[in-house]
């Protein structure tokens, strides 16, 4: 488990960065509380982040260059070291071991603790380098246990947007994960031409735009009501996209029937 300083240190370092907002933190912090797990993989795991642009905002923010594990060659010095069990559990990697040196690849590298752990436990001077937490899953998987993983992004982001068909219900636009929390317009203020798709299925727009009226041509509805019935609707799309996913994803671990 995540120490409360580590975790505070990456919501001030997501939220700066404009990765993730306020309400998807809150939505990962009660997953953590239930579940536990390290907020990033949380965060990845819910579809609210890219894992690949999560791992360069944290590398930005600590100033650590993002080190990739595809190349790298056992080292078992280094694997005695860190106990596999360890290793999975806080998602790390002995890379190399030189001269007492240990350098040792973390999804987060702001958990002190399991820098200290290592550092005590193998009598090493522990140098962390960055790496994505598919990445050190599959190298895990690899050099300590003989087996080829092909690292992949545990993101339903991903899942949803490239790896699952569009005729599966996949293929679907980034843009559905990123929620407008905006308010609405309000009446008046809406610039013309804003209603620039037509809604979806299953909503009280399709019948006012079933027979292909202009916004103005609709009785009833201003233009800036008729904005804000979209915005509405996008969000409701988007929000209804993101429970589909992480459905999906607690039935594929068993949490779900």
């Amino acid at each position: 488990m995540a120490t409360i300083r580590s975790v505070s240190r990456l919501r001030d370092i997501f939220l700066k960065a404009g990765l993730v907002d306020e309400l998807q933190l809150r939505s990962a912090m009660a997953r953590m509380d239930q579940w536990g797990g390290r907020l990033p993989a949380v965060l990845v795991d819910l579809g609210f982040v890219d894992e690949e642009q999560m791992t360069e905002v944290i590398g930005k923010s600590l100033k650590m260059p993002v080190t990739h594990l595809g190349t790298v060659v056992k080292d078992p010095a280094a694997l005695a070291k860190v106990d596999v069990a360890f290793a999975e559990e806080h998602a790390i990697f002995p890379v190399h071991l030189k001269d007492r040196a240990l350098t040792l690849a973390m999804a987060d590298p702001t958990e002190l603790s399991v820098i200290d752990a290592v550092a005590a436990k193998g009598s090493v001077r522990v140098v962390p380098v960055l790496a994505s937490e598919s990445e050190i899953k599959a190298v895990i998987a690899r050099h300590y246990r003989g087996l080829h993983v092909e690292p992949r992004s545990y993101s339903m982001r991903k899942r949803v947007t490239s790896e699952v068909p569009k005729s599966e219900g996949g293929a679907l636009d980034p843009s559905v994960f990123q929620l407008d929390l905006r308010a609405p317009p309000k009446p008046g203020d809406a610039p013309a031409g804003m209603l620039s798709r037509p809604p979806s299925a299953n909503t009280m727009l399709d019948e006012m735009f079933s027979d292909g009226e202009a916004p103005a041509a609709t009785a009833g509805f201003t233009e800036a009501e008729l904005v804000r019935l979209d915005a509405c609707r996008l969000n409701q799309e988007k929000a209804s996209t993101i429970i589909r996913a992480l459905n999906e994803l607690l039935t594929e671990k068993g949490y779900l029937p």
